[in-house]
């Protein structure tokens, strides 16, 4: 073999090797975050295990309005995520802001869509409760994002505030890039944090 070709050799296993490694870091990573208590940062976590398990109605919310982000498990996907959210009437809210049903990713809604049923941690407290889809045109969904934007802008926002500001512009853009700027839906979604019904009981439906 040419010392040409004994290098590029060379070259070969090292790359080789660091595909390997990459790609051990990140099934490594995938496992750990999926065995996880919880979201780590942005990234998804597993299912919540720890905090005081309580009744969904026993939280006040109308005071924990003023935190910023609760931590949310997906039960059907056995994940869980971190979110902002905000309180109308002392109910409390989430949403997925850009190309969340039908879009180019699978996003969270999407499961949710098939199994409604969530985990809320949030001041170390857990309860069980469902989502219910908030519907576009709605005098609830107006409501809500009323008080959602106030909530995440202006010096109330805190540090929210200067993400709030990125975020739309992202949303924006995004809307334009994914074509949802002419389309007749928007493609945000608005759900309702509900208590879980029990087994006899039929599933509430969003206003």
């Amino acid at each position: 073999m040419t010392e040409k070709g004994s290098r590029l050799e060379r070259w070969r296993r090292r790359l080789a090797l660091v595909a390997v490694l990459l790609f051990i870091t990140l099934v490594g990573g995938s496992l750990l975050l999926s065995s996880a208590d919880g979201p780590i940062f942005v990234f998804a976590g597993g299912p919540l295990r720890s905090g005081e398990v309580v009744d969904l109605r026993a939280l006040d919310w109308n005071s924990l309005d003023v935190q910023h982000e609760l931590e949310m498990e997906i039960v059907g996907s056995k994940s869980s995520l971190t979110l902002w959210f905000s309180v109308h009437e002392g109910v409390p809210y989430v949403a997925c802001d850009l190309d969340c049903v039908g879009g180019m990713l699978k996003r969270w809604p999407q499961e949710i869509d098939v199994d409604p049923r969530v985990v809320i941690r949030i001041d170390g407290k857990r309860a069980e409760g469902q989502l219910l889809h908030v519907p576009h045109g709605t005098a609830a969904y107006s409501a809500v994002r009323v008080g959602r934007n106030r909530k995440y802008s202006g010096d109330a926002g805190g540090r929210a505030a200067a993400e709030t500001t990125a975020h739309s512009t992202v949303v924006d853009l995004g809307e334009v890039i994914t074509g949802r700027a002419q389309s007749e839906e928007p493609g945000d979604r608005l759900y309702r944090i509900s208590v879980r019904p029990t087994s006899n009981q039929s599933t509430e439906k969003a206003p």
